[in-house]
């Protein structure tokens, strides 16, 4: 049975609002993360040519312009006509086009850093996510970097599954990957973030029960 935090995740975007503290803790996780994460690689995104395969409403991409992503660089591509007029009005210098996450309307190489953000572990474990990893792979130059950010945790009835690394490696043979886990599952964070926040944060980077992963790997030259 779903406790009633677990059925508000499941309400969906009227749920995920920034306000919310529990979002508030999940952003500052994931963020930690992915500065920790770059600066550990050496790498920069000024100037670099950025897709987020999925975006939704643009939320992730926002998040890397506030990390040195030029806006009129980033690329953001989403099937869902609502979520992708919710992107469009909050960040109108930001290239967005509706398309299916199969089915990449770019060149090949046309990226130097590609990003998705929970969309591989909302597609279905068959050819749908098969095809989502070569076009991600063919859209992004050689040598460019992928940003993989999703869940660690395993699925209970009715919400997301997080891909293991061995998945992950199985979707990009051959690509070197660096694999950090952050946050915390979500069962004790929506219940510690409102009674003792910082709690949540120790129990975040002692790594017990972290929920997320920052993957970040390297397009073979």
């Amino acid at each position: 049975m779903l406790t009633a935090a677990e059925k508000r995740f499941l309400a969906g975007r009227e749920y995920w609002t920034m306000h919310k503290p529990l979002v508030l803790f999940y952003r500052h996780e994931m963020e930690q993360a992915l500065a920790r994460a770059l600066r550990r690689a050496g790498v920069a995104l000024e100037g670099r040519r950025i897709l987020e395969d999925g975006c939704g409403e643009g939320r992730f991409l926002r998040q890397l312009v506030e990390f040195g992503a030029e806006p009129s660089r980033v690329y953001g591509v989403e099937r869902d006509a609502a979520a992708l007029a919710a992107a469009r009005e909050r960040t109108a210098a930001t290239h967005y086009v509706r398309a299916d996450a199969a089915a990449l309307p770019f060149r090949g190489g046309s990226f130097d850093v590609a990003t998705q953000a929970v969309l591989f572990s909302s597609l279905p474990p068959d050819e749908t996510r098969r095809r989502a990893a070569e076009e991600l792979a063919r859209v992004l130059r050689p040598g460019g970097l992928l940003i993989w950010y999703d869940f660690v945790e395993r699925a209970r009835e009715g919400l997301p599954r997080g891909l293991e690394l061995a998945e992950v490696r199985a979707l990009f043979p051959g690509w070197p990957m660096t694999a950090y886990k952050f946050g915390l599952r979500f069962r004790w964070a929506s219940v510690l973030v409102n009674k003792a926040l910082w709690l949540a944060h120790l129990l975040a980077a002692t790594g017990v029960r972290r929920s997320h992963y920052l993957i970040l790997l390297t397009k073979p030259e």
